[in-house]
């Protein structure tokens, strides 16, 4: 996609445009009797609030999704949701772990017992890695985007480096 140069000296997206509000809005955002602009696709609900258009009212009043549905827990859960052995739903692919507990579609067991993310590797440090980590030259795995900074250490991605934690430590998947 092109992009212009605008008014602000910045460059925008072909087909947005200037709004009243001296911003730039995405092609086919509207400006609201909010004072708002909302994205294609939204309109004012009974609830004051702009929701996209193909979202339902629930019968608690507030707007979901037009494909989820209402669980016998009273809350509204995205399709494909089910409702496990333990009482709770889960979301689409979900599955029951040999440990008892509900894990994310993709997540598998390790040779530690232990359930990981979905790309995770067994190093050779013998702990399992987020995929694309890499062993640096300190000897110690990183997640994807670190970096040897001036004061010689690893700086990791906080976001990331957290995982990479939560998935060595004992907790599941």
């Amino acid at each position: 996609m092109s992009k212009f140069l605008g008014v602000d000296g910045s460059y925008h997206e072909d087909g947005s445009f200037l709004g009243v509000d001296g911003k730039y809005h995405p092609k086919g955002s509207f400006l609201g009797v909010d004072g708002k602009y909302h994205p294609k696709g939204y309109q004012l609900g009974v609830n004051g609030k702009y929701n996209p258009s193909n979202s339902i009212l629930g019968s608690d009043g507030q707007y979901h999704g037009s494909e989820s549905f209402l669980g016998s827990d009273g809350k509204y859960h995205p399709k494909g949701s089910f409702l496990g052995s333990d009482g709770k739903y889960h979301p689409e692919g979900a599955f029951l772990g040999t440990d008892g507990f509900y894990h994310p579609k993709g997540c598998f067991l390790g040779t530690d017992g232990r359930y990981h993310h979905k790309g995770s590797f067994l190093g050779t440090d013998g702990k399992y890695h987020i995929q694309e980590s890499f062993l640096g030259t300190d000897g110690k795995y990183h997640p994807k985007g670190s970096f040897l900074g001036i004061n010689g250490k690893y700086e990791e991605p906080s976001g990331l480096s957290a995982r990479e934690k939560q998935n060595q430590g004992n907790v599941t998947c």
